[in-house]
């Protein structure tokens, strides 16, 4: 099998750890293939970055633009061709630009063969919008991909795999943490999730020209329920997202609906044995709590050494949930953390293994062996 992966936005805070996550799923899947990346200027973050995949993973550098060659090359990196190369020489192409900035690649992409993965705050209607306007043909299978749901390997891959869309959308950070809990939460008898996202103002270059002090409250359903909601039909969502002044992680307060009587107990232990979700306990057997994010997060990096990066792909879901009983419905009070960077990049994977025709039966364990995901409940009862 082969396939080779080109990454627009290589330089990501998502795209970086994307390329080095498909790179180890290919060598445990025994995937042959380049991993090419699109080169715009040469700034100093870019350069860095591009420094370290070539020693890592040996990736394939182009240029955007022929102009931007010699700068590139006289910096002491190979450059293997042009913009319209890059797109050649890829099967799969995963693009990680800032928002609205997109359709130009997926155009080429589409364009040259390749099957096109964007990332979970891409507008497909505005991308679709802007090919037709360039007169770009919208057939009857790209319209089903413009339209088709948002892609959560957990729980679609087989669909997906049976589909065999040249578009993919996967899911956000965000998105990917409540569709991990609704995964876990289904057999229970989930109803609804509503509650409030706490999450993150910007990057840490722009964070810090917001007041430590202010929060944006979010005004109406943000994007991230209405976008699970298109995998998990049979569940209603009502999620707000407020904008808080931090980079990581980003908090949710969600209340989770069942029907009939649930106990915090049975979810804490569904959620232990969904892929790619841990269980924080409040208080350990020691005394020490961990009730405060930033503790939570440096135990669980402190504990665990992953071959790669010591990036976090799990959910982590506290076991401080309060149970409210309401008539003929149970509703457990829960908190969640997602690390925006990195949690998605599992689903990012899987779009690649999609691409290439991995086999379903396999992927799952595939990608949380070869990037050391974990589930369970922290530290003493966890396993890939």
């Amino acid at each position: 099998m082969r396939s080779d992966a080109g990454f627009v936005g290589f330089d990501g805070t998502e795209n970086k750890r994307t390329i080095l996550a498909i790179d180890a799923v290919k060598k445990a899947g025994g995937i042959e293939g380049d991993l090419n990346v699109l080169l715009r200027k040469p700034h100093g973050r870019a350069k860095s970055v591009l420094s370290k995949l070539v020693r890592l993973c040996d990736v394939q550098a182009y240029v955007s633009d022929a102009t931007d060659q010699g700068k590139w090359e006289s910096a002491g990196f190979s450059i293997q061709g042009g913009y319209q190369d890059f797109f050649e020489d890829s099967d799969f192409i995963m693009v990680g630009t800032p928002g609205d900035q997109e359709a130009p690649y997926v155009e080429a992409g589409l364009a040259h063969g390749c099957t096109v993965s964007l990332m979970g705050g891409a507008h497909r209607d505005k991308i679709r919008a802007a090919l037709e306007e360039k007169g770009f043909e919208i057939t009857d299978d790209l319209e089903a991909d413009f339209s088709r749901e948002f892609f959560f390997g957990l729980e679609n891959y087989e669909l997906f795999s049976k589909a065999r869309p040249k578009v993919i959308q996967c899911t956000s950070c965000n998105t990917t943490g409540i569709c991990r809990a609704s995964l876990a939460a289904r057999p229970l008898g989930l109803k609804m999730i509503l509650g409030n996202i706490d999450r993150r103002q910007g990057d840490p270059h722009t964070v810090v020209r917001a007041s430590p002090s202010a929060a944006s409250i979010g005004k109406g359903v943000g994007h991230q329920g209405t976008d699970a909601g298109t995998i998990f039909e049979e569940v209603e969502y009502s999620i707000r997202a407020s904008k808080i002044p931090t980079t990581v992680p980003h908090t949710s307060f969600l209340e989770f609906v069942f029907e009939g009587d649930v106990t915090p107990e049975e979810f804490l232990e569904s959620l232990a044995s969904t892929r790619e979700v841990v269980v924080f306990p409040y208080a350990d057997e020691g005394g020490k709590k961990h009730e405060w994010t930033s503790e939570i997060l440096e135990a669980f990096l402190t504990g665990f050494e992953r071959p790669i990066s010591p990036e976090i792909f799990e959910l982590l879901f506290s076991d401080a949930i309060i149970p409210v009983k309401l008539g003929d419905y149970t509703i457990l009070q829960g908190v969640m953390m997602v690390e925006q960077m990195s949690i998605a990049v599992p689903n990012h994977v899987e779009s690649y293994l999609l691409s290439a025709g991995y086999s379903a039966e396999k992927v799952h364990s595939t990608v949380d062996e070869a990037l050391s995901c974990v589930h369970g409940v922290w530290p003493d009862r966890l396993s890939t």
